[in-house]
């Protein structure tokens, strides 16, 4: 069985109280470890280095208490919701709590570390990754429209549907849209008869709004600020460079003369995307590259980060301060 990446680098920073006394610890070490800051208890008899914790995204750390959950669950869990998500790799935006969720059919009732949901899951909605079942991406892209907010939505639905329409092996610069329409098609027929359901409103926006082009979850978030605030954009512009080849870009910014790009700290942090390059390598790389574009283009090219869509305001206040006319931000009260 494989077990993906996402999941087995959480696992293997896992320990079992019984493990770390087997491996020759103490009882009174463990606690010491603990008051020191150096270990995390992060459930009874589990606990973590205290370096990979605090290193962790929210996801990855809701990721290692579903993994203790499916671990110390005496008949193996239906996880839901932020739970089936992360399982399943999808980007959530943010986490309206730390608990775990599951389906209702699990015995037992909810508690601070964990919510039980009463629903009906078919058959067909229960997917098993790692050995872990969970509800499927469609399944679960419906079922965080209850408790998600709007940025979130937005971002587990275009992984989904990028999902669905690279079953033919493109790549994400590509758009089909006899893929994309059947899906918008399927999930429409499943949230029908939804009306009134808290969030069906802000799951139908996302479902329409969905694109497969989108390549993160800080894409996804970047092109919904940019409807919030009125200005058209388009994604993956392609740009030819001189050696034959070319370049994505993630926006261009329609009739302004301006490209976008939005990036994570990783691409200058995490050794994997940047190979064997250094960070000011990478910096330095990048640089040419945009000069290389904004010559061949002769636009301008701007770069944004998380820190710049957190909300709506800041969005507005960088791309002021690059120069692009900001519509006055009008309070958006249809949002749920």
């Amino acid at each position: 069985m494989r077990v993906p990446d996402h999941i087995q680098r959480v696992d293997n920073a896992l320990r079992r109280t019984g493990e770390l006394l087997a491996s020759g610890w103490t009882e009174r070490r463990i606690a010491r470890r603990v008051r020191e800051k150096r270990l995390v208890r992060i459930a009874r008899g589990w606990y973590a280095p205290a370096a990979d914790w605090n290193a962790w995204h929210p996801s990855d750390r809701q990721l290692a208490r579903v993994l203790i959950a499916h671990r110390d669950a005496t008949r193996p869990p239906l996880f839901t919701h932020t739970s089936a998500a992360v399982l399943l790799g999808l980007p959530v935006w943010e986490f309206p709590d730390s608990r775990v969720h599951l389906s209702a059919e699990t015995s037992g009732a909810s508690r601070p570390s964990m919510s039980r949901h009463q629903q009906r899951v078919a058959v067909d909605d229960v997917v098993s990754v790692a050995g872990i079942r969970c509800t499927s991406a469609d399944r679960t892209l419906i079922d965080l429209a209850s408790l998600a907010c709007e940025e979130t939505l937005v971002g587990v639905a275009d992984a989904v549907l990028r999902s669905a329409v690279e079953q033919d092996g493109r790549g994400s610069h590509s758009f089909d849209e006899v893929r994309s329409d059947s899906w918008r098609h399927r999930m429409r027929d499943r949230i029908a008869g939804a009306r009134g359901r808290r969030g069906v409103r802000a799951l139908r926006r996302a479902i329409e709004f969905a694109d497969a082009r989108a390549d993160s979850v800080l894409e996804s978030v970047s092109r919904l600020q940019f409807r919030r605030l009125g200005i058209d954009v388009d994604l993956q512009v392609r740009v030819p460079n001189p050696d034959g080849g070319c370049w994505y870009v993630d926006f261009e910014l329609r009739g302004l003369g301006i490209l976008g790009e939005s990036d994570g700290d990783a691409k200058y942090t995490d050794q994997r995307l940047m190979g064997s390059r250094t960070a000011a390598e990478t910096v330095l790389r990048e640089k040419k590259r945009d000069n290389r574009i904004s010559g061949i283009t002769g636009k301008r090219l701007i770069h944004w980060g998380y820190e710049d869509v957190r909300t709506l305001e800041a969005f507005a206040r960088m791309l002021r301060s690059f120069g692009v006319p900001v519509p006055p931000l009008v309070p958006d009260r249809s949002r749920r």
